[in-house]
């Protein structure tokens, strides 16, 4: 995700060439992130996978990687205001799963219909079944975990309420926030989902909130 124009510098080799034959002169490449440019579902695709040099193996990660229920972007795109924070919000809605392990495996996936409703299915093959959130994040955040208590009222790293919307300053931050891989939680023993110790999410999609109404049949 790029919030920021890049500038492609002739001193650094790069540079852009407005017309053939004409010499390179610095240029951006790209534009800043605007309200107008964002989609109404945005798709996003987690690293799983890694690549070892030494060995010259792919292997994937099943690391514990939390990521939001709700994405606030607001704070990276430049023309967001007070009154279009709907516009900048996107509610999750479906998850791809991985079940196994690098070249091989198992997809299936969570999806939420409506947006507007806490209803959530599994969808593994002809087998659909619904299942709560809890379930979903047990499956998709992978790795081995267990639910912590919490007060009730706190937000909490598996979105289960609208206070966890997600507002961090800059994108390092932001990433971190979606990606940012975690020490598996062991209380008591381990706990996985519904795949087991090798499913995880694969990918995501979000849809955007004040664009959920022309999406829902």
């Amino acid at each position: 995700m790029f919030t920021q124009p890049e500038l492609l510098r002739v001193s650094e080799g790069n540079g852009w060439r407005p017309s053939k034959g004409s010499p390179k002169v610095d240029a951006h490449k790209g534009s800043s992130l605007q309200l107008a440019g964002l989609p109404s579902l945005l798709q996003l695709h987690l690293k799983r996978f890694k690549y070892d040099w030494d060995s010259g193996e792919t292997s994937k990660i099943n690391d514990c990687c939390s990521f939001p229920r709700e994405l606030d972007l607001s704070d990276i795109v430049e023309d967001a205001s007070s009154g279009a924070e709907d516009d900048a919000i996107y509610d999750l809605q479906s998850i791809v799963i991985h079940k196994g392990e690098y070249g091989s495996g198992h997809y299936y996936s969570y999806v939420r219909p409506d947006v507007n409703n806490d209803r959530w299915y599994r969808f593994d093959d002809e087998l659909v079944v619904e299942v709560a959130y809890e379930d979903v994040v047990a499956d998709a955040f992978g790795g081995a975990r267990r639910k912590r208590n919490r007060s009730r009222g706190n937000s909490s790293a598996d979105g289960s309420g609208r206070s966890g919307v997600v507002r961090r300053r800059g994108l390092f931050r932001l990433i971190r926030s979606l990606f940012g891989f975690l020490r598996p939680v062991r209380i008591g023993g381990c706990n996985y989902g519904y795949g087991g110790r090798s499913s995880s999410a694969y990918q995501l999609q979000y849809t955007k909130r004040s664009d959920a109404s022309k999406l829902m049949y």
